[in-house]
């Protein structure tokens, strides 16, 4: 199925309609959406506060990491998409949900930021950011802890601390890595609103589009993602995070390891076999089994409790 989300837009009434899913709803929430569709292998988290642009209220940011948990433990998605239900991305944080609150409630409230953000890039599934309009503070830091970032050339990228008072500190973290050094110090001194082309050359975007054609590149890109081996998918999303923290000795150590390892999977030798037959694989994925040698067999079903709930792999 094509996936044609409607970008949800103020009324004259001041109010935004409803934003509808087209795939599988597996768990409704309140300031968010998750809907998924296993036959591309991709899922979409999207951010629904289109009246205040999405900024992070304590349930949007919990929703977003139970929604994110949920992708993970799917082993049909391979491929995730973060997206805005209408005009803006994410202005940043919610300051009804902090301005003047005490040290402890404010506290609590700014540990939540981190904790969406480590979901994020610790997740093995690739997310893809969709960024249009305004991406501010914490939502310069949630673009930023996406894999792949696509934007809509009418963006705009902003840390607003100078003007507000207090440090976008949290915000810098989440993004700092995916700019180069000096564009990112430049952002951070002058709280000023910096463009979408500023933002591709400065390293934080993959690609710029017409607002138009956004949507449809994303999701083009992540059918591409889903159609890939999935092993190989979450495998090398831990594998490139890792290696950052490696000398090249330890990395070259790490990947011969990670390389012959997945060759031995069932979608390893499928794949080369696959290439040698001139064929298109059929993957399997986890269900083909693990690493055993010469030995193809499917990976042993576990199972545990947490709480009331039964969970497996």
């Amino acid at each position: 199925m094509d996936y044609k989300p409607v970008v949800v837009r103020q009324q004259s009434s001041g109010t935004y309609p409803p934003y509808v899913p087209t795939f599988a709803v597996p768990r409704e929430y309140h300031d968010i959406v998750l809907e998924w569709d296993t036959q591309s292998h991709v899922a979409v988290i999207t951010l629904n506060r289109p009246e205040v642009q999405n900024a992070l209220s304590a349930t949007l940011m919990e929703e977003t990491i139970d929604a994110l948990r949920l992708v993970e433990e799917n082993d049909e998605i391979s491929c995730a998409i973060l997206r805005p239900s209408g005009e803006n991305f994410c202005s940043g944080g919610d300051f009804n949900a902090f301005t003047n609150k005490d040290l402890l409630s404010q506290r609590w409230y700014f540990e939540l930021p981190p904790k969406v953000l480590q979901t994020m890039t610790s997740s093995t599934v690739p997310i893809i950011g969709v960024v249009r309009g305004n991406c501010c503070a914490f939502g310069f830091a949630l673009a930023g802890s996406c894999d792949i970032v696509l934007a809509a050339d009418t963006a705009s990228f902003f840390l607003p601390g100078g003007g507000v008072g207090f440090g976008c500190f949290t915000p810098t973290v989440g993004a700092y890595k995916s700019l180069s050094r000096k564009r990112m110090f430049e952002l951070l001194l002058v709280s000023r609103p910096r463009s979408a082309q500023w933002a591709l050359e400065a390293g934080l975007l993959n690609y710029v589009y017409a607002e138009d054609e956004l949507e449809g590149k994303a999701w083009e890109m992540a059918r591409l993602i889903g159609s890939n081996a999935p092993l190989v998918v979450r495998w090398e999303k831990q594998f490139f995070y890792y290696i950052q923290d490696m000398d090249e000795k330890h990395a070259f150590r790490y990947g011969t390891e990670m390389i012959t390892m997945q060759s031995l999977t069932r979608d390893g030798c499928e794949g080369q076999n696959a290439f040698l037959q001139k064929r298109k694989p059929v993957w399997q994925g986890r269900k083909g089994g693990s690493a055993r040698g010469d030995v193809h067999a499917p990976e042993e079903e576990h199972v545990w409790k947490v709480g009331k709930d039964a969970r497996r792999k």
